[in-house]
């Protein structure tokens, strides 16, 4: 939701955004892993990079190094160009899409 909102506002930010998306892609690949595949609820979140990070996260090594150097800047970037509202409405949207999941 969030990065939805920034590509809209700043035309460069799919150009910082997509070529991190084309590697987690990759890995994700390479590891066999299909953030599809998990069972959602909520058709908002079919194919959530969060499933694919998570799985990233807990299989691939080189994910791992890679997100701890680049992925902390990248949500400070994005997090500097919405407002806490919007923040917050996130939180709050994740917040029910998971409920409504889990139901």
């Amino acid at each position: 939701m969030l990065a939805r909102i920034v590509c809209q506002r700043y035309w460069w930010f799919p150009l910082v955004r997509e070529p991190l998306l084309l590697g987690m892609h990759i890995l994700a690949w390479r590891h066999r892993i299909d953030g599809r595949s998990h069972t959602v609820r909520n058709p908002e979140c079919r194919g959530c990079i969060r499933f694919m990070k998570a799985e990233l996260e807990e299989k691939s090594p080189t994910f791992r190094v890679l997100n701890n150097l680049v992925g902390k800047s990248f949500t400070t970037l994005r997090d500097a160009r919405v407002t806490r509202e919007e923040r917050d409405e996130a939180k709050q949207f994740a917040r029910e899409a998971m409920d409504r999941d889990d139901n």
